[in-house]
């Protein structure tokens, strides 16, 4: 299986880095193509979604000519499925992946449909903390028409005996790819 994973932490070694290093050695274990671009540390390398507003209601993006458009979105087109991981940011996703995610805007069309997802999010505080933040995966990958195929959520990630036990979640689901 093709798979894309898209991080949006800056942190190195955070805690959603480390739920992706697990996952990523997990699929390929497994015998899966990997693809990872870890958004959060190349903010430098790609530019935030621009529209032409000629078209009133059909705006056009201009397509930016960098590492979205010449590498990740090639790889994400052709994947199988596509894995989402993010830290919890004031009740939402990382701001790098959540620009990648826009860029999804200029190939909409042949994104839409015949992927599966998976979400790893990482975080301080209870689960319910972490409530607008799924709520929004799960519209994401509805909208998307990506079937949901695992996730897993470290909402106690500050715990290392509990990060520890959601880390090898994370390798498992990799492995079960």
């Amino acid at each position: 299986m093709k798979i894309v994973v898209l991080t949006g932490s800056p942190h190195h070694p955070g805690t959603s880095e480390q739920l992706a290093d697990a996952f990523v050695k997990g699929a390929i274990e497994a015998g899966n193509e990997v693809y990872r671009f870890d958004a959060g540390r190349r903010t430098d390398e790609f530019s935030m979604i621009k529209l032409e507003d000629n078209h009133p209601g059909q705006e056009v993006a201009i397509e930016p000519n960098d590492i979205v458009t010449n590498e990740v979105m090639p790889k994400l087109l052709a994947a199988d499925m596509v894995v989402l991981v993010s830290s919890l940011y004031y009740y939402g996703i990382n701001a790098a992946l959540k620009a990648v995610i826009d860029r999804f805007y200029s190939y909409n069309h042949d994104l839409h449909g015949g992927k599966k997802a998976i979400t790893l999010v990482s975080g301080y505080g209870q689960e319910d903390a972490f409530a607008s933040l799924n709520l929004y995966f799960d519209q994401l990958l509805n909208y998307m028409r990506w079937n949901k195929a695992g996730n897993v959520l470290a909402a106690d990630s500050w715990n290392e005996q509990k990060l520890a036990k959601h880390v090898a979640e994370a390798y498992d689901l990799g492995q079960s790819i």
